[in-house]
């Protein structure tokens, strides 16, 4: 065989190494799961989290990627939309995958298994694999576009959503005799007299104390307030005359079954706690109240002069 004749069949034998070993190198690529779909995608009717990650050489790449409609069951009138992009990386493990995500400032690690053509999906710290369907690209924007729109109908309709949110709390109230909370040394018992526009509301506050003085056996000082709720969470009582350190503000539910009013414990005495005008207006929105509280339930009008009965009947034989 002469010299070109052997020069031509090396090339022939490069040649046909590298195709057999690109056929072999595509033939393991396929294999992976990862690199058979467009997405894999879980998705609840507010929520669609989805994998976009391929495989080369046992090292994975790609994003996480979510879409999220917080309706806020407070304010439920108010919808929120987020959509967040995860930079991902991965490699290859015995029977798998796992996936690490900088969300924020942690880092999440995902233990991924292939389930035939799906992925079964273990997020660090949670008990239970989650199935992620894998998807084309037109199924991943139906589910973007279903949450989307809704997202918009909330919005579209949130003004009349939040007015019907006040009238049936306003309907809850009127029903409503009074909130009474009772302890030994005690009691306390709010009433809304009127609801106005935005429920803003007025009424009576009466507070019922064993008294410390040697010929009455109770005291009860009975004031003015008023304030502002949402009808969802928010319960804000001022008094009047309104002073310097006046405003009270507590929670409530929906449907009216009890007002939270915050409190503070000074000397094993407990009071009513009160920010003053300046602290209100720094107040974080939305307020969630937190610490020690007090919980005024909703009362008939027999519940509460039985009650009311029984605590004075109780601090008169104190005093005895």
């Amino acid at each position: 065989m002469n010299r070109l004749k052997i020069w031509i069949v090396a090339i022939l034998a490069v040649l046909i190494m590298g195709a057999v070993s690109w056929i072999a190198y595509q033939a393991n690529a396929k294999k992976s799961v990862l690199n058979q779909s467009y997405a894999f995608a879980y998705k609840t009717k507010n929520h669609v989290n989805w994998f976009k990650v391929t495989e080369k050489k046992g090292k994975v790449t790609g994003h996480l990627n979510e879409t999220i409609l917080e309706e806020n069951p407070k304010r439920h009138f108010d919808p929120n939309l987020f959509i967040n992009k995860y930079k991902l990386t991965g490699k290859t493990i015995e029977n798998g995958y796992k996936f690490q995500a900088k969300q924020g400032k942690e880092t999440v690690t995902y233990e991924v298994h292939p389930a035939e053509k799906d992925l079964s999906v273990k997020k660090q710290g949670e008990k239970q694999s989650t199935i992620y369907k894998a998807i084309n690209q037109k199924k991943l924007d139906t589910y973007q576009k279903k949450i989307q729109n809704r997202h918009q109908n909330l919005v579209d309709s949130s003004e009349t959503r939040f007015y019907e949110n006040m009238r049936h709390f306003r309907d809850k109230v009127a029903k409503v005799y009074g909130f009474l909370y009772t302890a030994e040394d005690k009691q306390l018992f709010l009433q809304v007299e009127s609801m106005h526009v935005e429920n803003g509301w007025d009424g009576s506050f009466l507070i019922t104390t064993v008294s410390e003085e040697g010929c009455k056996p109770y005291k009860e000082m009975k004031i003015e307030v008023g304030g502002f709720t949402d009808g969802a969470g928010f319960f804000e009582m001022s008094y009047d005359p309104i002073i310097e350190d006046g405003v009270i503000i507590g929670s409530t539910d929906r449907d009216a079954k009890s007002v939270k009013l915050p409190i503070k414990k000074t000397d094993g005495t407990v009071e009513l706690k009160a920010f003053t005008r300046k602290e209100y207006k720094k107040l974080p929105k939305p307020y969630i109240m937190t610490g020690d509280s007090v919980e005024l339930k909703a009362v008939t009008k027999k519940e509460y002069e039985k009650q009311a009965k029984a605590f004075k009947k109780r601090a008169e034989e104190k005093k005895k």
